[in-house]
């Protein structure tokens, strides 16, 4: 527990060498150096330049997570800690920090429980990025190529058929780690979350002003984004209320 009481003042990423021999190298220390001086704007702004570049990481959103509470923009920290999740859903420093953050809204949105095997095959999915499970997954394609040529070479009855059965067998798995690499590519492109970035929101039972006022939501709440019209999002939240609300009112994850 005490490790954590340190997180916000020293953020892991430190340690962070994606973008070593890179331009966003300097920049991304530079950075962190502006956040360790307590220049959190100046370092907010380096931060999202280098975001604005195209660039971005587990480590990265998580610095810029750690800024934006500083200067208390709850909102926006807890739009950068979900970011970061997306590239590591176990990392239990960005975990802790969300949760700080979480504290200092005001929706509190209880959550339907998953169907359990959706919820198992979720928990498997974020067990490892996707650079490990493809890692992984070709690991295991070469251990099968290596036990189907025990298979061709082999004189002894016994070693092909042990050879045949288990290069069969992590062939299948590394074609499942594979899948299981894109899967987790798929969330962190194709995130559907979204974070509230206005004070107080009328969702709409339509995607026009004038449709009936459902309820009111806060900033830094976590919505699903399900569907979209012109300037409308429909919007659902994570206890099954659903409305429509203006595209500027919220920030995809």
């Amino acid at each position: 527990m005490r490790k954590y009481l340190l997180i916000l003042i020293f953020p892991y990423c430190f340690l962070y060498q994606g973008f070593a021999a890179t331009n966003s190298d300097s920049a991304f220390h530079q950075a962190n150096n502006l956040y360790s001086a307590g220049n959190y704007p100046e370092a907010i702004e380096l931060y999202e330049t280098i975001v604005s570049q195209g660039l971005e990481s587990a480590e990265l959103y998580f610095n810029l997570g750690n800024a934006y509470y500083k200067t208390h923009n709850y909102p926006r920290s807890i739009l950068n800690y979900e970011r970061a999740l997306l590239h590591n859903p176990r990392d239990e420093d960005i975990l802790h920090n969300l949760a700080k953050a979480r504290l200092y809204i005001i929706d509190q949105v209880d959550e339907i429980p998953e169907f359990i095997i959706k919820r198992w095959i979720n928990s498997l999915i974020i067990l490892f990025t996707s650079n490990t499970w493809a890692f992984l997954s070709i690991i295991a394609f070469a251990l099968g190529i290596l036990f189907l040529l025990v298979y061709f070479l082999s004189g002894k009855l016994i070693l092909r058929r042990a050879g045949f059965y288990t290069g069969s067998i992590v062939l299948i798995l590394s074609f499942v780690l594979f899948y299981l690499s894109f899967k987790s590519k798929s969330i962190i492109k194709n995130s559907n979350e979204a974070i509230i970035m206005t004070p107080t929101v009328t969702v709409k039972s339509s995607p026009r002003d004038s449709g009936t006022n459902l309820f009111i939501i806060h900033e830094g709440t976590k919505v699903l984004i399900v569907d979209s019209l012109d300037n409308w999002y429909e919007i659902r939240l994570s206890d099954g209320k659903q409305g429509w609300m203006q595209q500027k009112d919220l920030e995809p994850v």
